[in-house]
C-alpha cells in the first residue's frame, strides 16, 4: 500500500471519484473503477503536524494543497515549502521528486507555483480538474520503486582506511534490517577501494577490524613489508640512464634535465601490496572477479597520461582483477608507483574523483552513503603546519586541493540529483588533528578507529531522524543501540530500542 501525505483541508472532491473507506486516524483508503490496487491517503490540516508524519512513517507521494476551497492558506503552503526543503540544503524531509502542489489559477496561484519551482517539486496543477490530479498522483505512485543504497569510500592512507573502518562499525550498530555489507552497490578510491573489496565480498566492518589487529582467516594483518617495499629496480634503471647521458651515451641531454629523468616514479614499488590484495581475494570465501563478489563493485582510478577518470567494474572494465584495479587506485605519487593495466599507467583515483557520486547514481543508487577522510586540518594557531616541516605542509596543500574540489562537486550533484539523499561522514575537529600529515604512516593507531567510531555515534544520534526517513525508504530501520547489563555499549549482541 502507497501512502499519500495530502496537505489541505478536504478530501471530498477527489473522494466522491471513487469508493472511499476510513481505515484509521485521518486515514482514507480510496478504490477507483478500472484500479486494483487503492490509494491511502492521510489527511493533515496543520503543517506542523503533516511534517511529523514524514519522520513516523515512510510516505511516497507529499501533496500540499494551496487552492481556496479545498487547501491551507497560501502562507501556511509557502512556509511548509521552506520546511521541506530548505533553499540553503541540497535535500530536505520529503521526495521533491514526488511532492505536488495544487493551485488556483490566479495571481497567488502563480507566486506559490513561482516558489515551489524554487525549491525545486513537480511543475504545479493548477484549477479544479480532479480527476488529472488522481491521473498524476497514481503515475507517481506506479513509478515509486525501492532505490539502491550505496557506500562511496574515499582514499586517506592508513589512517584514514581505519577511520573509514570506525565509522563503518558505529552505522553498522544502527541498522535493524541490514548489515552494511548487505548494501547494494560499493565504490572505493584509494584506501576505500581496500574496504569496498572486502565489503563487496562480505566482510563485515568488524571482522576488517580484526583483520587489521591481529589477522583472521579471511583479512590476514598487513605488514609494513606489504606497504613499503623500496622500489629498487627502478633506482637503478634511472641511475643507469642517468650516468649514460652524462658521458653522452643514449638519449644525451643537458644534466639538470637528466636528474629529472632520473627520479623514480614512486618511492615503493607497490608489488607486495599487490600480491597482499590477490593472496586476500583469492582465499576462501572471496572473489578477485568485478563478475563475482557478492555485490557489485566499482573501483576509482586516474590514467596517468590522459588525467581521465576510471571506473574498473563498469561495462568494458570488468575483465581487469579486482586486485590489480585496487594496487592502481592506490598509486599515490609519489609514493607509489603507477599500476601498468593492458598497455596503460594509472595512478591513485583521487587525483580526479574523491568519490564516484555521480557513477552511484548511474547505477540506480537513490541513497548515498559517503565516507571522506582526507581533510585539511583547521588550525587557529599561525604557523602550526609551516613548524611540522615540508611532508606535512605538502600533504595539507594536497588535502585542501582534494577537498575543495569535494565540496563543490558535492554541491553540484547534490542539485543535479535532488531525488537523491547524499549523507556524509568525515573527520570534524580532534579527528581533524589526529589524521593530519602524511596519509603514507604506518601505525596501527586502535584510537584513531575508536575515536572514529565514537564520534560517528554522536553524529548518527544527532541525525538519527533525518536518517531513518532516508533509510526507511529503502525498506531499512535504523535505531541507537542500548547497552545491555555488564556489556560493551555498542559491542555485538546489543538490542535495539524498538
Amino acid at each position: 500500500m502507497h501512502s499519500i501525505l495530502y496537505v489541505g483541508t478536504s478530501l471530498g472532491p477527489l473522494l466522491a471519484l471513487g469508493t472511499a473507506r476510513k481505515v484509521g486516524d485521518g486515514e482514507v483508503q480510496l478504490t477507483q473503477p478500472g484500479h486494483d490496487e487503492p490509494l491511502e491517503f492521510i489527511l493533515e490540516r496543520d503543517p506542523s503536524r503533516a511534517l511529523r508524519w514524514l519522520t513516523a512513517r515512510p510516505i511516497d507521494v507529499v501533496v500540499v494543497d494551496a487552492r481556496v476551497a479545498t487547501g491551507v492558506p497560501s502562507s501556511d503552503a509557502l512556509a511548509m515549502l521552506e520546511r521541506l526543503f530548505p533553499l540553503a540544503e541540497s535535500h530536505g524531509l520529503g521526495p521533491r521528486e514526488r511532492t505536488l502542489v495544487l493551485v488556483d489559477g490566479d495571481s497567488v496561484g502563480a507566486r506559490i507555483a513561482y516558489e515551489a519551482g524554487r525549491h525545486r517539486v513537480l511543475p504545479p496543477l493548477a484549477g479544479d480538474d480532479h480527476d488529472a490530479v488522481l491521473t498524476q498522483l497514481r503515475g507517481l505512485v506506479a513509478t515509486r520503486g525501492r532505490g539502491r543504497i550505496a557506500l562511496c569510500l574515499a582514499g586517506g592512507g592508513i589512517e584514514g582506511l581505519l577511520y573509514e573502518v570506525g565509522v563503518l562499525r558505529a552505522l553498522d550498530r544502527f541498522m535493524l534490517d541490514r548489515r552494511v555489507v548487505d548494501l547494494d552497490l560499493f565504490f572505493g578510491i584509494s584506501a576505500g577501494s581496500i574496504l569496498s573489496s572486502f565489503m563487496a565480498n562480505g566482510v563485515s566492518p568488524d571482522e576488517i577490524a580484526d583483520g587489521l589487529r591481529r589477522g583472521t582467516d579471511r583479512i590476514p594483518r598487513i605488514t609494513r613489508a606489504d606497504l613499503f617495499d623500496v622500489n629498487v629496480g627502478e633506482y637503478a634503471r634511472r641511475v643507469w640512464g642517468f650516468s649514460r647521458s652524462l658521458v653522452g651515451q643514449g638519449d644525451a641531454r643537458n644534466p639538470l634535465s637528466a636528474l629529472y629523468r632520473a627520479i623514480p616514479s614512486g618511492a615503493f614499488a607497490g608489488d607486495r601490496l599487490r600480491a597482499y590484495l590477490q593472496r586476500v581475494l583469492n582465499g576462501p570465501g572471496m572473489s578477485d572477479s568485478f563478475e563475482e563478489t557478492r555485490r557489485p563493485l566499482f573501483v576509482g582510478a586516474t590514467d596517468q597520461d590522459t588525467a581521465e577518470a576510471v571506473v574498473f567494474g563498469e561495462p568494458g572494465w570488468t575483465d581487469v582483477p579486482i586486485h590489480k584495479a585496487i594496487r592502481a587506485s592506490c598509486a599515490l605519487a609519489p609514493f607509489y608507483t603507477p599500476e601498468r593495466i593492458g598497455g596503460r599507467w594509472y595512478i591513485d583515483g583521487a587525483f580526479t574523483r574523491t568519490t564516484n557520486m555521480r557513477v552511484a547514481v548511474r547505477h540506480g543508487a537513490s541513497l548515498c552513503l559517503l565516507v571522506d577522510p582526507l581533510v585539511p586540518i583547521h588550525s587557529a594557531q599561525p604557523g602550526y603546519v609551516h613548524a611540522r616541516g615540508g611532508l606535512f605542509g605538502a600533504m595539507q596543500g594536497l588535502k585542501a586541493l582534494i577537498n575543495g574540489r569535494f565540496d563543490k562537486a558535492a554541491v553540484t550533484i547534490a542539485e543535479m540529483f535532488p531525488n537523491v539523499a547524499f549523507h556524509l561522514f568525515k573527520p570534524e575537529s580532534e579527528e581533524m588533528r589526529v589524521l593530519s600529515g602524511s596519509p603514507m604512516k604506518f601505525l596501527y593507531r586502535e584510537e584513531i578507529e575508536q575515536l572514529a567510531y565514537d564520534s560517528t555515534v554522536r553524529k548518527l544520534r544527532a541525525m538519527l531522524p533525518r536518517l531513518q526517513r532516508d533509510f526507511a525508504r529503502h525498506g531499512v530501520r535504523l535505531q541507537e543501540p542500548v547497552q545491555t547489563p555488564g556489556a560493551d555499549p555498542y559491542a555485538d549482541g546489543l538490542q535495539a530500542v524498538v
